[in-house]
C-alpha cells in the first residue's frame, strides 16, 4: 500500500552506493517508494504543478555473484495507458495492470532488466533500466533466479501477501474413441 511521507527536497530517491553493470539480469524489486504533491515543472512549460511521484528499487546477482542495485527514474502516478508507470507496469506484468491495483504488491516479485550505463551532459555516469520483462514467459523461465529480498540487507514494507487465486479445473482430453465400444460406429 502506498503510504504517504514527507516531501524530500530534490530526492534522488534510493541510497544506492555503486554503479550497476550494464546486461541482462534477473532482478527482484526491493522497494516502491511513493512521493505526493510533489511540485515539478509542466511539460515543455513554465507552469508549475503538484503530482504524485513513484520509483521502483531493484536488485541482482551479477555473473560474478556481487549484488547490485539500481532504481527507475521518478515517474508520475498514473493510470493513463500512455503514461509511463503504466507502461512500465505492464511490461513487467506481461498485460496491463488491473485499475485500482496496488502495485507495491510488486515488492519481491522478480523480473529480467536490460541495464545500460548513460552519461549525463554533466559528465556523470549512472546507470538506468531500459527495458523489464516478467521472469516468467512462454520462452523462458527465470523464476528460480530471483534472488531474495533479505540477502540485499534492504527493509523494505512489504505487504501482506495476497490469498492465492481458486485452483481453475484441470481441462482433460475426451478419451480416444474405440470403435468396439460404440455402437453406432459404422466400422
Amino acid at each position: 500500500m502506498a503510504i504517504l511521507q514527507a516531501q524530500a527536497d530534490n530526492s534522488s530517491g534510493f541510497q544506492i552506493d555503486e554503479l550497476a553493470p550494464s546486461g541482462d539480469f534477473v532482478a527482484t524489486c526491493l522497494d516502491v517508494s511513493d512521493e505526493f504533491q510533489v511540485t515539478r515543472r509542466k511539460y515543455q512549460s513554465e507552469e508549475t504543478e503538484q503530482i504524485d511521484v513513484t520509483r521502483f528499487l531493484f536488485g541482482f546477482k551479477a555473473a560474478d555473484g556481487k549484488l547490485y542495485k539500481i532504481q527507475t527514474f521518478e515517474m508520475k502516478i498514473s493510470g493513463s495507458p500512455k503514461s509511463t508507470l503504466y507502461k512500465f507496469l505492464s511490461a513487467w506484468l506481461g498485460k496491463a495492470p488491473a485499475m485500482g491495483w496496488d502495485y507495491c504488491e510488486m515488492i519481491g516479485k522478480g523480473s529480467v532488466i536490460k541495464v545500460e550505463q548513460t552519461t549525463s551532459a554533466m559528465g556523470t555516469t549512472y546507470s538506468k533500466i531500459t527495458s523489464i520483462t516478467p521472469p516468467k514467459t512462454a520462452l523462458a523461465d527465470y523464476t528460480a533466479q530471483v534472488t531474495p529480498v533479505a540477502d540485499f540487507g534492504h527493509s523494505a514494507s512489504t505487504p501482506a501477501p495476497a490469498a492465492a487465486p481458486a485452483a481453475a479445473p484441470v481441462a482433460s482430453a475426451p478419451s480416444a474413441f474405440d470403435p468396439n465400444q460404440d455402437e453406432n460406429c459404422p466400422f
